[in-house]
């Protein structure tokens, strides 16, 4: 993690404009919110204030908290720190059970600034299967609809396609596909093209349709090499399929990669931004996650 002015830093903070949002990075700190007892991996504290340390070095100051699944359903740590930023410049994502949760804490939280649910399918090792998928993502659905939230999804791009046949099932609620869609490694390493990504063609037809959103965010998490050919070439794919439904994202802290320079593979972003017809830093940045997390002013 860099945590101190350099060169690559600056250089990479005069490509970022005011007004950008993080739009998914965590705050974790295990000595004052324990973790879950489920929790399978026990992270270093990563405070509000170390974030601010690393993202005000890009002249970031708003974030969209998202619970990190080591915290399972206790949001009180996510919601600290989004207490901490204030409306103008804080959203959240949580995650809870609708089955016990109540629509006058669904409404507390979202007065602070909680604008999505998570459901985690990626990193706890979650198995995708339709029926269930449907009624777990048509519960949420019922929750949050009328809050307007997001249904922020970290689901394998493999898996993709189940989804697609979920998605009629939810009318009028925003998904948003964390990563990518983070493809296993062994499709990246036997797949010659990105569109020839299984899962692709369903993540494609689903960004068209206009409901869902994906992050280009966390490609260290899909290859160490920053300059990847066929990560490079998923992002900018993604972009040139619909520019206005994709965000930004640092990740921070990179959890279970301690030590790692994130700023090569942001300025990968930002290249493969620039690079598609149609699409902006502006909006990709700014105006896309203001959108998405009803954070315009």
């Amino acid at each position: 993690m860099v945590t101190h002015s350099s060169p690559s830093i600056t250089r990479l903070a005069s490509r970022i404009p005011k007004g950008t949002w993080d739009t998914h990075m965590h705050v974790v700190d295990p000595r004052s919110f324990p973790l879950d007892k489920s929790a399978q991996y026990q992270p270093s504290p990563h405070t509000l204030d170390d974030a601010h340390t690393f993202l005000s070095q890009l002249g970031i100051t708003k974030m969209v908290i998202v619970q990190p699944s080591i915290y399972g359903n206790d949001n009180s740590c996510t919601l600290n720190g989004l207490r901490r930023l204030g409306p103008r410049n804080g959203r959240a994502v949580v995650q809870f059970d609708p089955e016990v949760t109540s629509h006058e804490q669904l409404q507390e939280w979202h007065e602070l600034g909680v604008r999505g649910v998570r459901l985690n399918f990626k990193s706890v090792g979650g198995e995708i299967e339709e029926s269930a998928l449907r009624a777990s993502m048509q519960k949420y659905a019922d929750a949050v609809r009328d809050l307007g939230w997001v249904l922020e999804l970290y689901i394998a791009l493999e898996d993709i396609p189940v989804l697609e046949k979920v998605v009629p099932a939810v009318p009028g609620i925003k998904l948003c596909i964390d990563h990518f869609g983070h493809p296993s490694p062994t499709s990246l390493s036997d797949s010659p093209r990105a569109q020839d990504l299984p899962g692709f063609d369903a993540l494609a037809r689903l960004l068209r349709a206009g409901q869902t959103w994906v992050k280009v965010s966390a490609a260290y998490r899909l290859h160490s090499n920053p300059a990847e050919p066929i990560v490079d070439e998923l992002c900018r794919e993604i972009l040139r399929l619909r520019p206005d439904r994709c965000v930004f994202a640092t990740d921070w802290p990179h959890t279970r990669f301690d030590g790692l320079n994130v700023v090569p593979y942001l300025e990968a972003v930002l290249d493969g931004i620039e690079s598609v017809e149609g699409a902006s830093v502006e909006q990709v940045l700014v105006g896309n996650a203001e959108e998405l997390f009803d954070a315009r002013a």
